[in-house]
């Protein structure tokens, strides 16, 4: 698990104390990862197992047909089982394919947890996907009107940051408050302000 109990607990707290002082609304989402990338343990073996097939080619000529296609068929066996471990499959794509598919994951959980679900079009989603060290936040309509993309990078900046310090739960406090800073003077808190949104981490 990503966040302890305790660590759900404080971000949760940090998001109620924000809400107290801006009528934008916090959605929070942590995902393992963004894709299974299933397919790039295979590739990777077989490219192995041709490049063990050229290395006895050159190196070892006379070897037989038969101990040639044993050694590539245990190069791809292996390297098939090793590189399928969970911790392995995320680097073993391209940073590209990395960047696109938490960024999609992220446009889903957007459209399933915040988008037009509050009053206003006010809510903020902050979304990170840890195998790619990803972080992203969306503002719904109403913010994005008035509030320029820039405004969030540097807060980005430094939850990646904190990320790769393994510092999760101090990431999403300190983003938090910073987002609230920028939030508050545009979206104040108006009499009848209702909790729209769930203020605990949404973990998948």
């Amino acid at each position: 698990m990503p966040l302890s109990p305790d660590e759900q607990n404080r971000i949760e707290a940090a998001v109620i104390a924000a809400e107290k002082r801006t009528s934008a609304e916090f959605a929070l989402v942590v995902a393992d990862a963004a894709d299974d990338y299933d397919a790039y343990p295979i590739l990777w073996a077989a490219l192995l197992a041709l490049v063990t097939g050229g290395a006895i080619a050159v190196l070892e000529p006379g070897l037989g047909l038969k101990l040639a296609f044993a050694a590539q068929a245990m190069v791809f066996l292996v390297a098939g089982l090793l590189l399928h471990l969970p911790v392995l499959r995320p680097f073993l794509a391209p940073a590209s394919v990395r960047r696109d598919e938490a960024a999609k994951l992220a446009r889903l959980q957007f459209a399933a947890l915040v988008q037009e679900r509050t009053q206003g079009s006010a809510g903020l989603l902050l979304f990170v996907s840890l195998a790619e060290h990803h972080v992203e936040i969306l503002p719904d309509r109403a913010i994005a009107e008035r509030i320029p993309e820039a405004a969030w990078r540097e807060i980005v900046d430094g939850f990646v940051t904190q990320m790769r310090a393994s510092q999760l739960a101090d990431g999403f406090v300190t983003a938090v408050e910073r987002c609230t800073a920028i939030l508050e003077s545009h979206f104040p808190v108006e009499p009848g302000d209702r909790d729209e949104l769930s203020n605990r981490v949404t973990l998948i």
